[in-house]
C-alpha cells in the first residue's frame, strides 16, 4: 500500500475526503515545520515571522477577492534568497482600496519588494490601485507588458506543479499553518480536476503558486544564498601578517596592519 494511502486510511492524518496534491509524507514534513512564533498586524489579517533583512530582496504573490465574506484575499512574502516565508495576509473582508494599501506598505517595508498580482477580473482593479494611486513602481509585468499574471486553466496546473517541485525538494519553507491546512485538503478529484475540498479553500495556495512562480522568475537574478558563519564571526582576527624576504632569501614576517592606518 503506498505511503500516502496508509496515512489517510489508518493514520487519519489528512483531512481530504479524495486524493491530496501533495504526497502525504510531504504534508507529514510541511504539519511539522509549521511555526507559531509570529506576531499578527492589520487586526490578525496578517501573520509576520520576520522582519525585513536589509541585504536580502523579498517577492510577494497576490491572489485577489471581492472582499465580501466570500472567497479570501490572500498574499505572501517570501525571502528570495532563503525561499523562507516571512510573512502571509489572509481576509475575506478587505476591500480593494484597503488591501492596495496594504501591499504597498508591506511591499516598501521589505526592501522594494517584486509583487506579483493575479490580474483575473477584479486583479486589475488592484493593479490601478498599486500603480496610478501609490505609484508602486516594483510590480511584475509579464512578456506582453501587461501588469500581474493570468490564470488560465492551463497555466494553474502548471503553477501548481511548480508550487508542488519547489515544496517536493525542499526549496521553500512555510511557517504558516493556515497555508498548510488548505494543502491538506487540496485534492485531485474523482474526475481528475485538482480542487479544494467540498466547503474548504485555496486562496492560499493559488498566492503561494503565484509566489514560488516569481521566485522561479527571479532565481537566475539572485545571487547565492546568503549564509552567515557564526563561528567565525565570534572568532577574534589574527594580526595582519605576510612573509617577505630581506633581500637575501631570508623569510621575516611582517607585520601588516600600518596599512589600515
Amino acid at each position: 500500500m503506498p505511503l500516502k494511502q496508509w496515512l489517510q486510511e489508518y493514520e487519519c492524518e489528512f483531512l481530504g475526503t479524495g486524493d491530496t496534491y501533495v504526497d502525504g509524507y510531504l504534508l507529514t514534513r510541511l504539519v511539522e515545520e509549521i511555526n507559531t512564533d509570529y506576531w499578527i498586524k492589520y487586526n490578525n489579517k496578517m501573520r509576520v515571522w520576520q522582519e525585513p533583512r536589509p541585504e536580502h530582496e523579498y517577492a510577494i504573490g497576490v491572489d485577489v477577492s471581492l472582499g465580501r465574506d466570500r472567497d479570501y484575499s490572500a498574499f505572501h512574502i517570501f525571502n528570495c534568497y532563503t525561499g523562507e516565508q516571512v510573512a502571509e495576509f489572509y481576509s475575506n473582508k478587505t476591500p480593494i482600496n484597503e488591501l492596495a494599501q496594504i501591499i504597498t506598505n508591506e511591499a516598501n517595508l521589505y526592501n522594494n519588494a517584486s509583487v506579483i498580482i493575479e490580474r483575473n477580473t477584479i486583479g486589475n482593479n488592484l493593479i490601478d490601485w498599486m500603480f496610478n494611486i501609490h505609484e508602486y513602481d516594483n510590480l511584475w509585468i509579464d512578456d506582453k507588458n501587461d501588469f500581474g499574471i493570468q490564470v488560465t486553466t492551463r497555466n494553474r496546473e502548471e503553477l501548481l506543479a511548480r508550487m508542488e517541485e519547489y515544496i517536493r525538494n525542499n526549496l521553500i519553507k512555510i511557517n504558516s499553518k493556515r497555508t498548510v491546512g488548505e494543502l491538506l485538503t487540496f485534492i485531485v478529484d474523482d474526475n481528475g480536476k485538482i480542487t479544494a475540498d467540498e466547503g474548504k479553500h485555496d486562496d492560499l495556495i493559488m498566492s503561494l503558486s503565484i509566489t514560488v512562480f516569481l521566485l522561479h522568475t527571479l532565481a537566475d537574478n539572485m545571487p547565492l544564498e546568503m549564509k552567515t558563519n557564526e563561528e567565525t564571526e565570534r572568532r577574534v582576527p589574527e594580526p595582519l601578517r605576510a612573509v617577505v624576504y630581506d633581500g637575501v632569501d631570508k623569510q621575516l614576517e611582517e607585520d601588516l596592519r600600518w596599512l589600515m592606518k
